[in-house]
């Protein structure tokens, strides 16, 4: 069973796309944690989603900018923003031996590894790892059907038919992530959603509906995102073609960035707003899951005067080998800063940075210390621990499955496929 790795038969477009980057094993979780975190997850997207009500009177652009948001990547934002926000994302998240601890939650379409069941059901077909799956009652939740869900229950608004679906890049965004569209476009034909392909210049209209080279959508599956189209005025004017029309769905609304920001991460963690904004519960939640997070752009937060962003600061300065500092806007670990690679004076001058003025979405997160898990090489057999970035899918059900990028920590700090020795894997679940 070592080899089942090297033994997969996977699907040609998925294989051809990730066949070379695959793990030795997959990862495995307890039903009941994996239920008890999506249950959390659902939870932290809800409160997350109310924070504007709470704070700025439901002013979503009171509320880009109380996270920092560059006033015109806010402006596209809340484009839309009337829209319901389906509950869906991913979380990322680490576990550190007694849970699982949320690095950034990303909230809406734009989320990679919804086809990652392909390699599931790859594994039970190798006689081997079957075998040792029934014997163990492994099980897993295909993300994709559940996404399919979410799409028909899109498409019900415009349609009485099985709705035509195109996913949509930014202009560009296809060719340089092509084998990844083309994958979740084989994997969609497996729960019967027709799935085109294109960008945001492709698009046109005709009687109230947005159109691709000229055939009919009934729902946008979005994967462009707000940043991409503040440089971009064809970009824009697609985007307003779409909101104009009434016979498309947009699946999902830019309004997602805000609630994806890890800067609002950080204000579940501002004092301020834990006094008078959280009950005990979602106090509970947040300190349960979310690690101590906190922006530190001066004069964002509520109650942030000059004299608590010295304090902040200078705590930041002291636990520099437990902190990292993050972009709120971001994906991929870009523009991350990971205190214990960096000097005293590196990292207070990336605090210095921070704090005067410059991007003012930055955020210091406490860094997660992830139980590794150990892998045994398919050709030798020898052991090696390796870091675990786990991607949980969360939607109104609550946990809709996951997939594990993994890197060896000798190899970098951040989990992330920019970093070449990184590899995936699926998650299989156990019984509780």
């Amino acid at each position: 069973m070592r080899r089942a790795a090297r033994n997969l038969q996977l699907p040609d477009v998925y294989g051809a796309s990730y066949g070379g980057l695959q793990l030795d094993r997959p990862m495995l979780v307890t039903e009941a944690e994996a239920s008890r975190f999506g249950d959390d997850l659902r939870a932290l997207l809800d409160l997350l989603v109310d924070l504007p009500g709470r704070l700025v009177g439901g002013d979503l652009a009171a509320f880009c900018t109380r996270i920092g948001m560059h006033p015109d990547l806010a402006e596209l934002v809340t484009k839309g923003a009337e829209q319901p926000l389906p509950r869906y994302g991913r979380a990322d998240a680490y576990h550190d031996g007694e849970g699982f601890r949320v690095l950034e939650l990303n909230v809406g379409s734009e989320v990679g590894g919804i086809d990652t069941a392909q390699l599931n059901r790859a594994y039970l077909e190798v006689p081997a790892f079957a075998e040792f799956a029934a014997a163990h009652d492994l099980t897993f939740v295909d993300p994709l059907p559940r996404v399919a869900d979410l799409l028909r229950s899109a498409g019900a608004a415009v349609t009485d038919a099985e709705p035509t679906v195109a996913l949509i890049e930014c202009n560009g965004g296809l060719a340089a992530h092509e084998h990844v569209f083309a994958a979740i476009q084989e994997a969609m034909a497996t729960v019967g959603i027709r799935l085109l392909l294109g960008e945001l210049d492709d698009l046109g209209s005709r009687g109230g509906k947005v159109t691709l080279r000229d055939e009919p959508v009934d729902v946008i599956l979005r994967y462009f995102v707000a940043g991409e189209l503040v440089s971009d005025a064809s970009g824009r004017r697609a985007l307003e073609l779409i909101l104009d029309a009434e016979g498309t769905a947009l699946f999902t609304p830019l309004s997602a960035a805000a609630f994806a920001s890890k800067a609002a991460l950080g204000l579940l963690h501002d004092p301020a707003v834990r006094s008078s904004g959280l009950s005990s519960t979602e106090r509970a939640l947040v300190d349960r899951i979310v690690p101590w997070t906190r922006m530190l752009s001066p004069g964002v937060e509520s109650g942030t005067d000059p004299g608590d962003l010295d304090e902040l600061v200078e705590r930041c300065r002291s636990e520099r080998e437990d902190l990292v500092v993050k972009p709120g806007t971001g994906y991929g670990g870009v523009g991350t800063v990971v205190g214990h690679d960096v000097s005293d004076d590196e990292w207070a001058a990336v605090l210095h940075d921070a704090t005067a003025g410059g991007r003012g979405d930055l955020v210091v997160q406490r860094r997660v210390r992830p139980a590794t898990e150990t892998v045994l090489d398919a050709d030798t057999g020898e052991p090696s621990e390796w870091v675990a970035n786990w991607g949980l899918f969360v939607d109104p059900d609550g946990h809709a499955g996951g997939f594990v990028r993994a890197l060896r920590p000798e190899h970098g700090a951040i989990v992330s496929y920019s970093n070449k020795e990184t590899r995936g894997t699926c998650v299989f679940t156990t019984p509780s």
